[in-house]
């Protein structure tokens, strides 16, 4: 019961550009018990990461107005962002993008099609 009440008081924010795969990230994550917020591109997750200061942020690599590269340097900037974690779920494959982005000290990196429990598993891992 614990974990579960631990979930409840957790937010993430959801990045993609493409509506249906925020939807089912959050879906999976609201399933399981967890606060979500949605946003489509870099500017509303600035904004929403200022507003809701999320626990946990999963960012897509391609956005409508910079990349998810662009947007973690941004996040870096601000006060609340320099430690804020987060995880990439991209559907590129670039290992010259990867490397970049784990240099930024993000830690995990999933491609897309990223399964209900690699996602799951990845998220509890960051968030404890």
């Amino acid at each position: 019961m614990k974990e579960n009440s631990i979930k409840k008081t957790k937010k993430i924010l959801v990045v993609d550009d493409l509506l249906y795969v925020a939807k089912t990230i959050a879906k999976i994550l609201l399933n399981e018990g967890y606060k979500v917020i949605t946003a489509m591109s870099g500017k509303e997750t600035l904004e929403k990461f200022q507003k809701y200061n999320p626990d946990l942020i999963t960012i897509d690599q391609k956005l409508p107005d910079m990349s998810g590269f662009d947007l973690v340097l941004k996040l870096r900037k601000l006060k609340k962002g320099q430690n804020a974690k987060i995880i990439f779920i991209s559907g590129v494959h670039d290992k010259d993008v990867i490397e970049s982005i784990l240099q930024l000290g993000i830690k995990y990196y999933l491609l897309k099609p990223v399964s209900n429990s690699k996602l799951l598993e990845t998220v509890q891992q960051v968030l404890e």
